[in-house]
């Protein structure tokens, strides 16, 4: 009997059909699942503070010494980046597996002439597609909202930001989608787990001076932020900013390591399931 490893190897265009496959039938129900609704609320609230800035800045309600891109920037560095790309990753990343333990249809999964390695890695893609086209969508809109104006020459002159906030968020997607996708392989309830890690533990180790602060994801997207905020202004008055080549290759290296090993726990590991 060949080997998966060996199979995926030696088959490669037979593997990226079969994930295909799996990615599809994934996003299916991922789409349909009552998590969207979640993340479509979310993402309106975000829209709303979109809204309420540009009101703000338009009307005066409050004399406060901001700009449009400012108001972008921050709600890029606070509202996108460090909540609603950790909670979108997190919740869709830890239920790729675990809620097909819970289920019962695992089983019928591992029944199919697919090895397992290739599932994960369908799972995973089909985790990035629908984390993009939920976020990168709010990204844009609100770009539009805030820079809209008679004057389009600002809306121009920081369309490259705004390519770099989208890459920059597809790379977080990446890495915390493979992270979670992870946890939700390895551990029997993941959700807990990724909860502490996205908003306690890199919350925290971020503002520790020393290496420790490399030991996550946020300090890389920190380094390579064309935008100023508080939060990343503090962590890097205790700490140089990694540059920008390294962060990047870092955070595609972290997120090929999360779901090779994810693979690996697949493959490997015995799930019971509860009567």
């Amino acid at each position: 009997m060949m080997n998966p490893v060996n199979a995926l190897r030696l088959q490669p265009g037979k593997a990226w059909r079969d994930a295909r496959t799996i990615a599809l039938l994934t996003l299916d129900t991922l789409f349909w699942s009552k998590k969207t609704i979640f993340v479509a609320l979310i993402s309106l609230i975000i829209l709303g503070l979109s809204v309420t800035g540009r009101l703000i800045l338009s009307y005066h309600w409050i004399r406060v010494p901001v700009t449009g891109p400012q108001v972008f920037g921050a709600l890029m560095t606070t509202a996108v980046i460090h909540f609603l790309v950790v909670f979108v990753t997190l919740f869709y990343g830890t239920a790729l597996i675990s809620e097909e333990v819970e289920g019962k249809t695992l089983t019928y999964l591992f029944m199919r002439p697919i090895p397992r390695p290739v599932i994960m890695i369908g799972k995973y893609l089909a985790l990035v597609w629908i984390a993009a086209v939920l976020i990168l969508p709010t990204i844009f809109l609100s770009y539009v909202i805030l820079y809209l104006r008679p004057d389009m020459a600002a809306f121009f002159d920081d369309a490259r930001t705004l390519a770099k906030d989208i890459g920059i968020v597809f790379l977080a997607i990446m890495a915390y989608g493979g992270f979670f996708a992870l946890l939700g392989a390895w551990l029997k309830h993941p959700i807990l787990v990724g909860m502490i890690y996205g908003f306690g533990w890199e919350a925290i180790i971020s503002y520790l001076p020393g290496f420790t602060r490399k030991l996550t994801i946020t300090h890389y997207i920190q380094s390579i932020s064309p935008h100023g905020d508080t939060a990343s202004a503090i962590a890097m008055l205790i700490g140089e900013r990694t540059p920008p080549a390294e962060s990047v290759l870092t955070l595609v290296l972290m997120s090929a390591l999360f779901v090779a090993t994810a693979s690996l726990v697949l493959r490997e590991k015995e799930y019971v399931l509860e009567q």
